[in-house]
């Protein structure tokens, strides 16, 4: 199978330098746009800023959510190479969301989820696999056995998943579909450190086509929901929080290494948020000691968007930009908000982009923590 994510990083690249150089006198659409389309959710995680959104604003409920129709209408004025993504919450928890994928096929669009997993059982396989045109499907697995479930807070979620997971690889083999591709979510903890090598195998086992590890991020800017009101508070502008808790960089150091030579045998290929090429740059990070320079700058807000549940548009950080409700989607994307913001990121970034999903990392980096190894190997990247 063609490595897509490598095509879409090289296509986001190139699509972002062309849209950042054109604007403001032509501001290019967007290349991804991702719906939020509950905060509602089966799981409770304590690093999920979704957890923060349903303690901080009980608005963001059934009631208050974007209909089907709402979404598909923000759609319909979007260009056909905008990139969709849907996730929560859990995705599943919204009893119309198959509707909304078959609604997605009927428009000949592709898109992407993400799912905690556990109500994908074999309705859902199908629906992905022969309904809809799911382009890729994110499934988070945060370590084996009991600790999946510690973090989780479910008992059981584990087995749930790791069974709907594997029912979905059979069918989507028993069908002979190279889609949904199927990737496996996890992100790097305290909790899980010493499991990340099981994390890969069993992603191997299950036929995941991708094993994608994301750094903890604790920015109250993300988990700060409803969104902002105004870019004025200046709070991105801080010293950006720093991980609460302790890691132990040598073991961090060796799963990373065992990840490196697992990957290196095949699949499922290794990716890492933000886009780390060399280990020393994510120990650097987990010893709280990453600095802002160790990335390249960023195009983001010049190629993704994101909608909450209630229709709140924001960009990579929690600022409220517009409301679908109120206004389109591309109105808010051209508008004097989306800007202003953009114009305060020319040319840098911010505290607040810390560990950032969106960053690139420079190659290069080094960091030699007290009983580290000294590898500065290159990570196997899909």
């Amino acid at each position: 199978m063609a490595d897509i994510s490598g095509i879409f990083n090289r296509v986001k690249g190139a699509y972002g330098s062309l849209a950042k150089g054109l604007h403001p006198v032509l501001t290019l659409p967007p290349l991804r746009v991702t719906f939020e389309i509950t905060y509602r959710c089966n799981l409770s995680c304590p690093f999920c800023f979704q957890e923060f959104a349903r303690e901080q604003s009980p608005d963001f409920k059934k009631n208050f959510e974007l209909s089907n129709e709402e979404i598909l209408g923000v759609v319909d004025e979007l260009p056909s190479h905008t990139l969709i993504t849907f996730n929560g919450g859990e995705v599943f928890v919204r009893k119309d969301f198959p509707e909304l994928l078959r609604a997605i096929k009927n428009r000949g669009r592709r898109c992407n989820i993400v799912t905690n997993g556990t109500m994908l059982f074999a309705d859902k396989a199908a629906l992905l696999v022969d309904q809809t045109r799911v382009l890729s499907a994110g499934v988070s697995i945060d370590g084996i056995g009991e600790t999946h479930d510690q973090i989780r807070r479910l008992p059981g979620a584990f087995a749930r998943t790791v069974e709907n997971l594997r029912g979905l690889g059979a069918y989507r083999r028993k069908q002979g579909r190279r889609f949904p591709v199927m990737d496996v979510k996890t992100v790097i903890t305290a909790q899980n450190l010493d499991q990340l090598g099981e994390i890969y195998l069993l992603a191997r086992d299950l036929g995941a086509d991708y094993l994608t590890l994301s750094c903890l991020r604790t920015s109250e800017l993300l988990f700060a929901l409803p969104c902002r009101a105004s870019l004025a508070d200046g709070a991105w502008r801080q010293v950006p929080p720093r991980l609460s808790e302790p890691v132990d960089l040598d073991l961090l150091q060796a799963q990373l290494e065992e990840l490196q030579r697992l990957a290196g045998e095949g699949k499922p290929a290794l990716r890492f948020y933000p886009d780390y090429r060399e280990i020393p740059g994510i120990i650097k990070y987990y010893a709280n000691e990453g600095t802002l320079e160790d990335y390249e700058l960023c195009r983001a807000p010049w190629t993704n968007i994101r909608v909450a549940p209630n229709g709140d548009v924001y960009p990579c950080l929690a600022y409220r930009m517009g409301n679908i409700r109120e206004q389109g989607l591309l109105q808010i994307w051209r508008g004097e908000a989306l800007d202003q913001f953009r114009a305060s990121l020319e040319g840098q970034l911010l505290p607040a982009c810390m560990g950032c999903c969106f960053l690139k990392a420079k190659t290069g980096i080094t960091y030699q923590a007290r009983g580290c190894g000294a590898a500065a190997a290159e990570l196997v990247a899909g």
